[in-house]
């Protein structure tokens, strides 16, 4: 029996020592794995999903040099900076320490619309979340032209006013882009909506009032659809969608 139990003991002793040596393997590589993490350093810094913002411009705005140690690197705080470029309309930062590299993936912003100064010359474009961009080199989108906003912008503030805004924001939930041709901002900060030439019509003053743009648009499709594709007719001057469910036309625009 004395035998028998001294080979127990001496093989839980050894299983004993293999737990703990496995144990200890494991934590002196986890600390190895840490200590080289916290070590590691940028070698470079990738920029990705850029179009009108310079990738140059991009890492000059995340101010993060080579060499700078990546545990040290907080990557909200480079999103926001890199954010501040009037193109970013998101920035997400990704550590790849096998790689040294700090990648920054950037979703740009999408124009809506172009805003032309008194002269009527391009002076920059807006998303449909009312900031502005400046106009790029290059690149040409085909959007409707917005009247009545000062030619200055702020490049991390909205400008424009709600009711543009949520204009931007219905036309293409109203499938009615393709119909505008120009949106007014009125001293009131309303807006007037001019249409695309359609059928035998040129372009067609609209008036949508406030609240339930969407199914006014949607209003207006189907009526330029039936009407104004008319190339019999051509007595409409203005349209007014003002009144609930309703489409009022008038030989003639009205004043102001």
């Amino acid at each position: 029996m004395n035998w028998d139990r001294a080979k127990t003991y001496g093989g839980l002793a050894l299983r004993l020592f293999g737990f703990l040596a496995v144990g200890g393997g494991v934590l002196v590589l986890g600390l190895l794995g840490w200590q080289w993490q916290s070590s590691v350093t940028v070698g470079q810094v990738a920029v990705t999903g850029v179009q009108h913002a310079p990738a140059d411009t991009v890492r000059h705005l995340a101010r993060v040099d080579s060499g700078t140690v990546m545990e040290t690197i907080d990557g909200a705080l480079v999103a926001d900076r890199v954010s501040r470029h009037p193109w970013v309309k998101q920035a997400e930062i990704t550590k790849q320490r096998a790689r040294r590299t700090l990648l920054v993936s950037v979703t740009e912003r999408t124009p809506a619309a172009i805003v032309v100064d008194g002269s009527g010359r391009p002076a920059y474009y807006l998303d449909r979340a009312g900031y502005a961009m400046p106009l790029p080199d290059s690149a040409d989108y085909d959007v409707p032209l917005v009247r009545g906003l000062e030619a200055e912008y702020h490049p991390v503030q909205q400008v424009a006013p709600p009711a543009l805004q949520q204009m931007l924001a219905a036309l293409p939930r109203a499938e009615a882009e393709s119909l505008v041709s120009e949106l007014a901002v009125q001293p009131d900060s309303s807006v007037r909506l001019l249409t695309a030439p359609i059928g035998a019509y040129d372009a067609l003053p609209v008036r949508l009032g406030t609240g339930a743009l969407v199914p006014k648009l949607r209003r207006l499709r189907a009526f330029a659809e039936q009407a104004l594709a008319d190339t019999s007719k051509k007595n409409i001057g203005e349209i007014d969608l003002r009144f609930n469910g309703q489409i009022v036309t008038r030989e003639h625009p009205l004043d102001g």
